[in-house]
């Protein structure tokens, strides 16, 4: 799966069809995400119902592209401003439009509210963004049979600390969640965490049985973003990553929503504190980082 947006905009769409479904009828997907000393990103596009078997064999692309929304409004308020997203064509993601903003930036401590409407649909969601999660090293080195171990160390600022990890190679804008990578402070050991990073990128069986190992001569510069979310985040990404791991296949009906914090349709807003470190496989390093 190239498309981390997509992804997220299947499984929302998915969960929100059922087996005993009669008629169609659309409720807004949203998926909005804003960064401390980052600008907010919005997609949103219409659910779609799946009511046979021929549903699922219909290009996934075109499915969802289908139900896109260009001209809907989006608004993005602080709770001292608020800021009318622009809409514009970004083919790296899927639906392929995004709604963002350079005249609001996040910043650590605030609450933000996301509102988006178009005809009869309105979505909407708050988020606040945490503290930045900083790691203290990244640790690569060999493993078994080729493969590359990369595990991240840092400090836990408390038990109720929540995290997500994701990657992306360097050049690319896309970052995808990295398997296993939901975690929180009830996680560390002595305030400690040492969390294994797990390559969401390319997907292999050759070890164990196991999909997301990093190999050997692998050349790609890496960057890492950890990120720490509130605890509706967590909760949504947590459930979504245990769903593409325990199904194995990214594209099957839904019949259980994930949680979401979005009233009036489906999804998921985001504050993220992230930090971002860059890596590569090339020889066993430990990097270090000053905080």
């Amino acid at each position: 799966m190239r498309k981390f947006g997509y992804m997220i905009c299947l499984l929302a769409l998915f969960a929100s069809c059922t087996k005993d479904n009669t008629e169609r009828h659309s409720s807004m997907i949203l998926e909005a995400w804003i960064d401390a000393e980052g600008y907010p990103t919005v997609l949103i596009h219409k659910s779609y119902i799946l009511d046979s078997a021929s549903d699922t064999v219909q290009a996934l692309e075109e499915l969802v592209e289908g139900q896109l929304i260009p001209f809907g409004k989006v608004v993005v308020s602080d709770g001292e401003n608020e800021v009318v997203l622009t809409g514009r064509l970004d083919t790296m993601y899927l639906p392929p439009y995004t709604y963002t903003t350079i005249d609001m930036e996040g910043e650590v401590g605030k609450t933000y509210t996301v509102t988006a409407t178009y005809k009869d649909l309105c979505a909407t969601a708050t988020t606040t963004i945490p503290p930045v999660a900083h790691l203290d090293s990244l640790c690569v080195s060999a493993g078994q049979a080729g493969i590359r171990n990369v595990h991240a160390y840092m400090h836990a600022d408390s038990p109720e600390a929540y995290y997500v990890m994701f990657l992306r190679k360097r050049g690319t804008k896309q970052y995808q969640l990295c398997p296993f990578g939901v975690f929180s402070g009830r996680d560390a050991t002595n305030g400690q965490l040492d969390i294994p990073v797990y390559d969401p990128l390319t997907k292999t069986t050759d070890y164990e049985g196991l999909s997301y190992y990093f190999h050997e001569g692998d050349s790609a510069v890496y960057q890492l973003k950890v990120a720490q979310v509130d605890e509706a985040a967590y909760d949504f990404w947590k459930a979504y990553n245990e769903q593409i791991l325990s199904r194995g296949i990214f594209f099957v009906s839904m019949y259980k929503n994930l949680p979401n914090n979005v009233s009036g349709g489906f999804g998921n807003f985001a504050g993220f504190g992230s930090s971002v470190y860059r890596f590569n496989l090339i020889k066993d390093t430990t990097f270090r980082y000053k905080n």
